[in-house]
């Protein structure tokens, strides 16, 4: 629900092998940056457009937080409540303010916000809490997999139906929303076998200009 993948990328340093045909493929379509079986990106002539982050909306998909925990629920983080309509909320996000990310009229909540959620599902005693990380199921993957098991386009925008997350409601607790996966800006150190980050490094900012990433995870990025 979060992240696209960049498959691209994952298979730049496999050695090229006879017993590996499709790392071969990827690795020459990588090469040539183009490719008749696939493409990454909204150009069908350049084989991979997104080269490190996607920067846009993703969405997310909550059961059993309608009504709030402790008061906090997406509504929280969403809408007229959105970190991004500020210039302390999104202070607050990147330690700075990126260009073009304040936008009075955002309706989306940050990815950081999530981790917000479980917190407070934590504080409130639950016993179960789960994040389910779809890495690569944006909306147009899932939109594409509901028109395959309706056999016809049901929906353009919205949380849609045809797959069981999109169907199920948790007995009206579900909600729907999206948010922004920017990172907090480059270079900062990180050790993903510790699992710790370092001090903020590098000299581009996050943020998410919505002019070019989109208003929603529907919308065509330019």
């Amino acid at each position: 629900m979060f992240r696209t993948v960049f498959p691209a990328l994952l298979l730049l340093s496999v050695p090229a092998t006879a017993a590996d045909p499709i790392a071969d493929l990827q690795r020459e379509a990588v090469q040539a940056d183009v490719a008749d079986f696939a493409h990454w990106g909204t150009d069908p002539n350049k084989y991979t457009q997104w080269r490190s982050h996607s920067n846009r909306l993703i969405p997310v998909y909550t059961f059993g937080t309608q009504g709030g925990i402790h008061g906090v629920d997406l509504t929280s983080y969403s809408g007229e409540n959105s970190p991004y309509r500020t210039e302390e909320g999104v202070r607050k996000l990147y330690g700075q303010l990126p260009k073009r990310t304040v936008d009075p009229a955002a309706i989306w909540l940050d990815q950081t916000n999530v981790a917000d959620i479980q917190r407070a599902g934590a504080a409130a005693g639950k016993k179960h809490i789960f994040l389910v990380v779809f890495d690569g199921m944006d909306w147009q993957t899932t939109r594409a997999a509901a028109i395959y098991n309706a056999q016809q386009v049901t929906y353009s925008s919205g949380r849609g139906s045809g797959t069981h997350f999109q169907n199920y409601k948790a007995a009206g607790t579900s909600q729907f929303g999206f948010m922004v996966t920017s990172p907090h800006n480059s270079g900062t150190s990180k050790d993903v076998n510790e699992q710790t980050v370092g001090n903020p490094g590098g000299t581009i900012s996050g943020g998410y200009d919505a002019s070019a990433g989109g208003t929603t995870p529907w919308d065509v990025p330019t």
